[in-house]
């Protein structure tokens, strides 16, 4: 059947699945108060959604007393897409210009200074077909005022941007900065390669992200205004019936409602129609054609394989099927309410026995993992995408290896899915609805804008739609409450009738050799990289090979290999009886409103309690009281300096982890889709495990992995596997070398700042890797990691009781059996921060990119006080210099698209860095505009910084620290840090925020003296120099020959030495 032309059967399904649904599409709501939301039954936040009658904005309010924070999405449904052909980028850029100034803020940095002073932040981003605004910040129940104001600055985005002719001018530095950073992302490569292979006729093929080119050269040579192009966009698309919002707060929905209105109740409405309907027109305009028509794409698409050139070492192949909707209500029922792609998505990636992985993998040595997808690019397209990582036989086998995965294909479309499928693949999504939590308010309100303005004609979907499979449109088949097991169609016996079809019409329609899109990855091509050609916006190397028509049909006639069958029953899922809570926590108590007064929240939470303390074990237990969920963590660290005692330890220790992992993956998926998970880590101080999900089966799953971690299974089973590790690994290491400059800097510095043993370099490592000639060489190691320890430490959290804890560690206990070791200098010891000299030290650096064209340089202070009050003051001073930092070098200067700063703690010290990455400046212009701009800081914390200021800094990060923890594993987390570091300070928040309470604006401009303007600042100043384009310098000598006495410059190679040196002073 043509993948483009819906036949009878189809158009008669479509009709059988929407006719019910006729009568609720056509009543537009208007209006929905909390108990029409379908909402998880552990939410109790109120909600209302609404539409204002002065503009046909549709609002969804959110109102949680139990959180401190408040935050506001716009999404403006409005894309790159519809970008003017002789305007390409300028969505993208139109996003920048909002934030840069309005008639009523007209101050470019007005919005950034007023989130930052109280604890806040804000971002977007452009899509395809929407552009989507959000920001957050510090906002209790009595914070209306500063509420509202964030609302009314934001809302003026939407009322009257300025677009004002010099930020218009700076601001195309910045697009054309991030679109310098993006030159070296495969991401963004083998995203436009495949824009492509679209049809050039459809919106979807154009360049988005824009530059200097597209922006300036094109539009000054067609005499084009971009001032002007951008304010006729905005109001062409920025009209208020094309946009969302959501808003969460504190603050009930009687207070939060009429800023609102306020706020955004006079953003212009122009009638605007939906930007893809230009496009769309009776969906004649396919974004990928069936046919090969002559000049219709840049590069072909059906019937090629397109091998890339990537940056990284990837070798992988993607199969994308395009599934082009003929009508919006078949997009709508795969998208958005029955999703059955996703069934198949389940059984072709499935990773357990009998999967397609495990014969890619275990029987033919062909892949290393099978990652499936289903994505909604465009209103009237999504893809189906298979990808595989390929192993070096794998690439050579690429043929069988499609072959394969179309055989799988064949077997889901003519044999019948078991209906236990189905019924898991509900169910799954069902224990993670039952049990979800509320989350921050700002992933809140970028979802629901994002779902609002997906599910506009079911706004009571907005929360449940997106979590949920085999949702009815009607609402008659679907509520809040999840399904119980063995219940899911026993009443619904159309649904699953319905999904079957659906999920056959895709598997016969769409998922064809015809209609698939084949693209493959590997830096083995460029050993013939002249047949390639260069896609223009990113340098992409790139060819498109024909298929032959004796393959094309080979793929056709595919059958399933030898043993890939359907997934098993899951065992893994928890039973009814299993989820039962040890100690229930009422409804009330999850959700009660966060306390005013500030005494009330610094009430102390109980801490873990020591419940085995021997020779052997310190074991920590706390039951959950707070958090009513049947799960569970458990977190245990064999104690031994003998892991990761040298380079060469560490590359065994690595290719253990790959091993273990490996061999766990086909019993650990299954428990991992049921919500169960572990983690295997070689650290400095010893072997670290952690558990964690559904306590049902937590002890079966947990007992089965450590026999498994510490047996010789994990070993390697043959030369091949072997090899397929190591190439994993040393293709992982060698993307190092092609980070982002920045990242670059940022490592090299912070690796000044540790002992020798507790960090090695990557080039010491990679070193150390290829000397692991064979399997052999792990066994021993094996035992290093597991038969002798000094001690081992444990926590366990959760629902569980001090009875099964004690039972789980000591079956764990008999599982490792390891031979205590009593000579001290197996205790390994704990992490103590290297000081910096106090006085400047540079590093300068080639970059090992060589077609790098980014310069990047970070800037670090160190403070190597321990004291609470010193640590809380440079918390303080990160969020008083942030936003500054960034509107003088970024907005003002436009030295480069990343401009950032933030501190870091290692052990007790804690360090701030100013970040600068520029395509255009050379590493000494970045050096010297951060110094310049460190130079004035004293002066505007002195004169700019009031005293009434400084305390709503101090406020905010008093609420952000006082702010409830809203998951369990988050509290497990902050607890086992306790333990480990060995500082046992449970009551952190507490003590952290009686520091914060005893601070003057006096106590920092002192705390900034001592870090900086004093001539004992310890200072780092890291460059990264590219190796070509405007922003170079010739390559900087690996060593500066460092001496003790003179350690001030640096090279690469001197970085050992110099933490040598920083060891023993």
């Amino acid at each position: 059947m043509n993948a483009y032309i819906a036949n009878a059967q189809t158009t008669a399904l479509m009709e059988e699945l929407t006719a019910k649904d006729e009568e609720t599409m056509t009543k537009k709501v208007t209006s929905l108060v909390t108990k029409d939301f379908l909402l998880p039954p552990l939410d109790d936040r109120q909600y209302e959604y609404l539409e204002f009658p002065s503009n046909e904005l549709r609002v969804i309010l959110v109102s949680d007393p139990s959180s401190s924070e408040a935050a506001c999405c716009m999404n403006v449904h409005v894309g790159a897409c519809a970008d003017s052909p002789r305007v390409q980028g300028l969505a993208h850029f139109h996003e920048h210009m909002l934030f840069l100034g309005t008639k009523e803020y007209p101050q470019e940095n007005s919005f950034e200074s007023f989130l930052t002073t109280n604890g806040g932040s804000s971002n977007a981003y452009t899509d395809s077909e929407n552009t989507v605004y959000y920001f957050s910040m510090e906002a209790e129940t009595g914070s209306a005022g500063k509420v509202e104001e964030s609302l009314l600055r934001f809302g003026s985005f939407f009322t009257n941007p300025l677009f004002t002719e010099s930020a218009t001018g700076r601001e195309l530095n910045a697009i054309n900065s991030e679109h310098s950073k993006n030159l070296q992302s495969d991401s963004f490569r083998v995203y436009q390669v495949n824009k492509e292979r679209a049809s050039s006729r459809h919106p979807f093929s154009r360049f988005f992200t824009g530059n200097q080119q597209t922006l300036l050269d094109d539009t000054k040579s067609a005499g084009v205004n971009l001032r002007q192009e951008l304010i006729d966009f905005n109001k062409q698309y920025y009209s208020s019936n094309q946009m969302v919002l959501a808003v969460a707060s504190p603050q009930p929905l009687s207070q939060l409602k009429p800023m609102v209105q306020k706020a955004f109740g006079n953003i212009p409405d122009y009638k605007g129609t939906k930007p893809e309907l230009s496009w769309q027109q009776n969906r004649k305009t396919k974004v990928y054609n069936n046919k090969v028509l002559e000049n219709d794409s840049v590069i072909p698409s059906f019937g090629h394989v397109v091998e890339i050139i990537p940056v990284q070492q990837l070798r992988q192949v993607t199969l994308t099927w395009p599934v082009q909707w003929d009508t919006e209500e078949e997009h709508d029922i795969a998208a958005l309410y029955i999703k059955q792609a996703d069934y198949i998505s389940h059984v072709i990636g499935h990773e357990g026995p009998g999967s397609l992985l495990s014969f890619l993998k275990n029987e033919r040595n062909w892949a290393n993992s099978v990652v499936t997808g289903f994505g909604n690019e465009l209103s009237d397209l999504s893809t189906i995408d298979v990808t595989v990582e390929l192993t070096p036989l794998g690439l050579t086998n690429l043929d069988n290896v499609i072959a394969s995965v179309f055989g799988t294909i064949d077997m889901l479309r003519t044999t019948p899915f078991p209906d236990y499928t189905f019924e898991e693949c509900l169910q799954l999504t069902d224990l993670e609805w039952r049990f979800a939590t509320k989350g921050s308010p700002s992933n809140n309100v970028q979802s629901l804008a994002t779902n609002l303005g997906r599910y506009e004609d079911n706004p009571k979907l907005v929360v449940a739609g997106p979590r949920r499979l085999a949702v009815s449109n009607s609402l008659e088949e679907f509520n809040s409450q999840p399904r119980v097991k063995g219940d899911y169609y026993s009443t619904q016996d159309e649904l699953l009738r319905r999904t079957k079809k659906l999920v056959q019409q895709l598997l016969d329609d769409y998922m064809t050799v015809d209609n698939v899109l084949i693209t493959t990855m590997s830096q083995s091509f460029a050993e013939n990289e002249k047949d390639f050609l260069t896609e223009q916006w990113y340098g992409t190397k790139y060819r498109a090979k024909p298929i032959p028509s004796t393959t094309i049909q080979r793929w056709k006639n595919a059958f399933a290999p030898r043993g890939i069958t359907y997934p098993k029953p899951n065992v893994f899922i928890p039973t009814e009886k299993g989820l039962n809570v040890r100690i229930p926590v009422p409804l009330s108590k999850l959700n009660e409103p966060k306390a005013i007064e500030l005494e009330d929240r610094l009430k102390p939470i109980p801490p873990p309690t020591k419940i085995r303390d021997d020779d052997r074990w310190t074991v920590y237990y706390k039951p959950d009281d707070r958090f009513g969920q049947p799960k569970a963590f458990v977190v245990f660290q064999l104690l031994s300096t003998e892991p990761y005692d040298s380079p060469e330890k560490v590359a065994l220790g690595m290719l253990y982890q790959e091993c273990a992992i490996d061999r766990l993956e086909e019993y650990a998926y299954d428990a991992r889709l049921a919500g169960l998970s572990y983690d295997l880590q070689i650290l400095p101080r010893g072997v670290r495990v952690t558990f964690g999900g559904y306590n049902d089966k937590l002890q079966e799953f947990a007992t089965s992995i450590i026999q498994t971690l510490t047996s010789s299974k994990v070993l390697p089973r043959n030369k091949a596997e072997f090899d397929r590790y190591i190439d994993t690994i040393q293709r992982g290491l060698a993307a190092f070398d092609v980070k982002q400059p920045y990242a670059h800097a940022s490592y090299y510095a912070y690796q000044t700042l540790q002992p020798r043993s507790f960090q090695y370099g990557n080039a010491v490592i990679r070193s150390a890797m290829s000397k692991i000639k064979s399997a052999s060489q792990l066994e021993s190691y094996l035992n290093t990691c597991w038969k002798r320890a000094a001690k081992a430490e444990a926590l366990l959290q959760g629902n569980l009781s001090q009875k099964e804890a004690l039972e789980l560690i000591n079956t764990i206990d008999t599982a490792l059996s390891f031979t205590k070791l009593d000579d001290p200098k197996y205790y390994p010891p704990r992490l103590t921060a290297l000081s910096l000299p106090s006085s400047a030290t540079q590093l300068t650096v080639s970059d090992s990119n060589p077609v790098n064209d980014n310069a990047a340089v970070h800037v670090m202070l160190q403070s190597v006080s321990r004291s609470t009050k010193d640590q809380i003051l440079i918390e303080i001073l990160s969020a008083i210099v942030s936003e500054p930092f960034y509107n003088q070098l970024r907005t003002q200067q436009q030295l480069g698209y990343i401009v950032s700063s933030g501190i870091r703690a290692i052990e007790d010290t804690r360090t701030i860095a100013f970040i600068v990455q520029s395509g255009k400046e050379p590493v000494s212009k970045l050096t010297k505009e951060i110094l310049k701009y460190l130079d004035s800081l004293a002066t505007y914390l002195e004169k700019d910084v009031s005293r009434a200021t400084f305390g709503t800094y101090v406020k905010a990060l008093i609420d952000r620290k006082t702010e409830p923890e809203k998951l369990l594993g988050a509290e497990t987390t902050r607890h086992w840090n306790e333990i480990a570091s060995g500082k046992f300070v449970f009551n952190r928040m507490a003590v952290e925020v009686g520091a914060a309470l005893d601070l003057t604006k006096d106590d920092l401009l002192q705390f900034w003296n001592t870090i900086y303007t004093s001539d004992k600042r310890r200072l780092l100043i890291t460059e990264i120099v590219p190796q070509r384009g405007t922003a170079s310098n010739p390559n900087p000598p690996p060593t500066k020959m460092m001496t003790p006495d003179n350690s001030n410059e640096l090279g690469i190679d001197d970085i050992p030495e110099f933490r040598k040196i920083r060891e023993s002073s």
